[in-house]
């Protein structure tokens, strides 16, 4: 990525590449954080599974994008909306994935909002429907 982009073009760009690889492409994501990067889900850390949060810098980052390649399959990942103002950059989109487990599949409204110091991420949270997360790994 081309550290003179804004973190707006430098998201659209990994976001874009993310959903041409089908989730191949962890190291553009790893490439815009922080190494004390703080990683947030709508999953708690109660839920009984490895990509939920939180995930506190550069090496959990990776578990997670590691457990996330493992444990699912992408359909698709659509950007409809980049919101940019200042150091924080929000992406709208879609997420599909398909549980390798359980074969059951989940397409769902996704948010993240990306909190950049410095030029590197700091902190994401990420909101997606847990509970049709929570039905394709059999929680519910």
């Amino acid at each position: 990525m081309d550290g003179d982009l804004s973190p707006a073009d430098r998201i659209r760009a990994t976001y874009a590449r993310w959903q041409e690889t089908r989730g191949a492409s962890a190291e553009d994501y790893l490439a815009l954080m922080a190494p004390d990067i703080e990683m947030r889900s709508v999953l708690g850390p109660d839920v009984p599974d490895t990509i939920a949060g939180p995930a506190i810098g550069l090496d959990a980052a990776r578990a997670y994008f590691d457990a996330l390649r493992r444990d699912w399959e992408m359909i698709a990942f659509p950007t409809e909306e980049i919101v940019a103002q200042g150091d924080t950059v929000i992406w709208i989109g879609r997420c599909h994935w398909r549980s390798r487990t359980s074969l059951s599949e989940v397409d769902s409204p996704k948010v993240d909002i990306w909190h950049f110091r410095d030029g590197k991420a700091v902190r994401v949270l990420e909101m997606f429907d847990s509970l049709g997360f929570a039905r394709a790994i059999r929680l519910v």
